[in-house]
């Protein structure tokens, strides 16, 4: 009995892709700022028209330290936001994002409000703490996070965050060229093995212990899934060929069932022939000749 006739629909849940937005506060964070402080470019420029050059340095250089403090705030949500979703967080950075950027904009309000000559010195002052107290209660502070040692495995927090964000990748253009393909059990079966790709990433992010086979997993293994899934769609936008049909549905039951293998290996924590069952995936890539 052939695999086509073999296959039934599986029950795996539609694949929603891991590399989530951004939550709204952290999308528009820091946005406001930029827009807020537009008004002082056109005022530094009618500044420099009338003459009057100290004005110009104080509008201009509001500006520009305004720029600069949104654009740190912002970064530092987004690694905010990138530490919350994940159990694995880069080493942290040596910079506080957002408290910087805070004084950086209390600056800016200070140079504005008195070397601009609008407003007192003391006036000017309360305007920066305003402002740095303003940052604090609409943002927050940095949070510190410890971050598991990976080192000891022979892979770092950073190293492994770049791989299985190179993986996602992988997934979502495994997923978008799903979309491209008519044949429904094709379709279900790449949703499974979507859904069984992200599956592994998740046990390999729950233990880091397991990612001292997670290189060459990630890289070989994923890429060529990927590359054979686009194949497939790019050459079967035309007339139907059961050649091709059949190569292709080997190839998916061979990615079902190494998937299925590894997922299983990763739960016994025992991955001592990973490296061959990679290697014999990747000749019968080759040898179907749909990639």
């Amino acid at each position: 009995m052939s695999s086509a006739k073999r296959f039934q629909p599986n029950a795996a849940k539609p694949y929603a892709g891991r590399n989530k937005p951004a939550g709204f506060g952290s999308r528009i964070g820091g946005l406001f700022i930029y827009i807020l402080a537009l008004p002082l470019l056109p005022a530094a420029i009618k500044a420099l028209m009338s003459g009057s050059m100290l004005k110009t340095l104080a509008f201009g250089g509001g500006f520009f330290l305004a720029m600069v403090a949104a654009t740190m705030i912002r970064r530092g949500l987004k690694i905010e936001a990138e530490a919350s979703r994940r159990r694995i967080a880069r080493r942290a950075s040596n910079v506080p994002y957002k408290m910087t950027g805070a004084g950086v904009l209390a600056a800016a309000m200070f140079v504005v409000a008195w070397v601009g000559g609008l407003y007192g010195l003391f006036e000017s002052l309360l305007f920066g703490v305003a402002a740095l107290v303003g940052c604090y209660l609409y943002y927050g502070f940095d949070r510190s996070r410890k971050n598991p040692e990976l080192s000891a495995i022979g892979i770092t927090s950073e190293e492994l965050l770049d791989l299985i964000e190179e993986a996602e990748g992988k997934i979502d253009k495994i997923e978008a060229s799903r979309k491209n393909i008519r044949n429904p059990e094709f379709r279900d079966r790449l949703r499974g093995i979507t859904t069984g790709a992200t599956d592994i990433i998740d046990a390999i992010e729950e233990d880091p212990t397991d990612a001292r086979k997670a290189r060459k997993f990630l890289k070989v293994y994923l890429d060529g899934a990927q590359q054979v899934t686009e194949g497939y769609a790019r050459m079967h936008q035309g007339e139907d060929s059961p050649q091709l049909e059949d190569n292709f549905r080997r190839v998916l039951v061979t990615i079902e069932t190494v998937i299925d293998e590894q997922k299983q290996k990763l739960a016994e924590n025992n991955l001592s022939d990973l490296d061959v069952q990679i290697e014999v995936l990747q000749m019968q890539l080759e040898k179907e000749g749909v990639s």
